[in-house]
């Protein structure tokens, strides 16, 4: 078949920007094919791996032949465990209200899914994860972006939203932390927002997916509200990236439609994959991902002195994640080029700010501090190398 005659694909596939850190990870895999030694802080992925016994209540259940579909909503017992974690934080989320989820992903395209029409509009900072519009664009609606600052930790307040509400506008997204920022909302501010969503008869969706990878103490938005979406993931604090498995609390007012949809849209999550989950909760799977927890927080207290020195503006220390979003304007006008050239020349991989805001400068770096403490170090000496050399 000759190319003009193709079938054309559909307009939203052709409107999604390119994901601009994956030319530096291209680059990254040539260099590491020739023998370069690259420090890989682009990618935001924990260099942890999946404690041990989640992989061996995995290979059990893969022993006994648990492969198979289950419900829908996820097996009873994940979702008791989960109901219980909930509970131990002084939260009442019966198990009914939890639904497994094919990863964080599958959870937020869910709740767009459910509560977005064609054309409707989404509330959402910016700058956000670049993942996150594209699942209300999926399904037809429109993200409204508002436009945020340091001066907010890059979070929207509720004046924001009324200020610039539409009536188009039917929802909130809200990241609890936030990517790429690592900021939380503060509970005051996370409190008004709910209200105002409540009050004025929008949806809310929150996505706690960093919220146990906090360093200050942070509640879940459910503190504040049952009334909203809150997705959940096993893929940062208990190491789980690849097995794709996250969850999402609905509210009462959308269990019915929301098991419904799931069941059309993804079946069930990996089944192995759930009932190896279930050893997160206990205490020696808790005991490990807190140290974690800890280690990234000596990280990130150990990453933001040394890049202050080289010139790297860092205004806010994050509240939980692990990533550092700093202004490089001080080193360069294209944290593109600056990237992609700090690469090549040094092997220290970082993403472009570009990816996560259209309205901030293009000075904006992300750095995910997942490499350990004397991998920093030798990517901070690389680096301030590179720049002495620009001199």
């Amino acid at each position: 078949m000759r190319s003009h005659d193709l079938p054309t694909l559909a307009a939203r596939v052709q409107e999604i920007p390119p994901f601009y850190v994956m030319e530096v990870v291209r680059e990254a895999q040539r260099l590491e094919s020739m023998g370069v030694d690259v420090i890989h802080l682009e990618v935001g992925e924990p260099d942890f791996p999946t404690p041990e016994p989640v992989v061996q209540r995995a290979s059990t259940a893969l022993e006994l032949g648990r492969t198979r579909y289950t419900d829908a909503r996820g097996i009873r017992a994940l979702r008791d465990a989960i109901s219980s974690w909930y509970a131990g934080q002084g939260l009442d989320v019966p198990a009914d209200r939890i639904q497994i989820t094919q990863g964080a992903s599958a959870a937020l395209l869910l709740a767009a899914a459910v509560t977005t029409n064609p054309g409707d509009g989404v509330l959402m900072a910016d700058p956000a994860y670049p993942c996150n519009p594209r699942f209300i664009e999926t399904v037809g609606g429109e993200v409204h972006w508002i436009k945020t600052s340091a001066a907010t930790g890059f979070q929207p307040t509720r004046a924001m939203l009324e200020a610039v509400a539409r009536t188009s506008d039917r929802a909130l997204m809200l990241a609890h932390p936030a990517n790429p920022t690592g900021m939380a909302v503060p509970a005051s501010d996370l409190s008004e927002m709910l209200a105002w969503c409540r009050e004025t008869g929008r949806h809310a969706i929150v996505d706690e997916i960093y919220l146990n990878l906090s360093f200050n103490p942070l509640k879940s938005s459910l503190v504040s509200s049952d009334s909203h979406f809150v997705a959940g993931s096993f893929s940062k604090y208990f190491n789980m990236t690849g097995w794709r498995l996250g969850w999402l609390v609905v509210p009462e007012y959308a269990l019915t439609a929301t098991q419904k949809l799931a069941q059309h849209l993804f079946i069930c999550a990996p089944s192995f994959a759930q009932d190896a989950a279930i050893a997160c909760f206990q205490e020696d799977v808790l005991s490990v991902a807190e140290s974690h927890r800890l280690e990234l927080l000596a990280r990130r207290d150990m990453l933001i002195p040394a890049l202050r020195a080289l010139g790297f503006q860092i205004v806010l220390v994050p509240d939980g994640a692990f990533y550092l979003f700093v202004d490089a304007s001080a080193l360069t006008d294209d944290a593109q080029s600056f990237c992609l050239d700090l690469i090549r020349q040094t092997g220290v991989a970082l993403t472009p700010g570009i990816d996560f805001s259209a309205t901030l400068p293009p000075t904006w770096i992300r750095i995910a501090y997942t490499q350990p403490i004397d991998r920093l170090h030798e990517a901070v000496t690389r680096i301030s190398e590179y720049l002495h050399a620009r001199i």
